[in-house]
């Protein structure tokens, strides 16, 4: 906040119970920042958790400058930290990542973590 104080982010945590893997959502949280609302006048970033039937989900969102789709799906280096999450993701507990952007509204990433049955969390 001493640093940008034009973005604010905002926290809905209603799911406590989801173990997410280390490093998943501080970049997704840091590329909002700075590929997304670091530039507007007023930034946010949204940070929800959620329990969604057998799901848990963990949605970050922000209003920032959004980008295409076929700059989501291209394989270049730059795009090595939402690689990294959602191949962590995938690994380490079976879950999923879903990005959807539009240029000048903003980008929502949207991680979807099967509960354990083991646990019934």
């Amino acid at each position: 906040m001493i640093r940008f104080p034009n973005i604010r982010v905002e926290y809905d945590i209603r799911d406590e119970e989801c173990c997410v893997p280390a490093l998943t959502i501080q970049p997704l949280v840091e590329n909002a920042i700075r590929h997304g609302v670091r530039s507007r006048k007023e930034g946010i970033v949204k940070v929800a958790a959620y329990r969604e039937g057998n799901e848990h989900l963990i949605v970050i969102e922000d209003n920032g400058t959004g980008f295409t789709d076929l700059l989501a799906k291209s394989e270049d280096v730059t795009h090595i930290g939402i690689k990294n999450v959602r191949e962590r993701l995938e690994q380490m507990c079976n879950g999923t990542m879903t990005i959807d952007s539009k240029p000048d509204e903003g980008t929502r990433v949207v991680l979807r973590i099967p509960a354990s049955k083991e646990t019934n969390k």
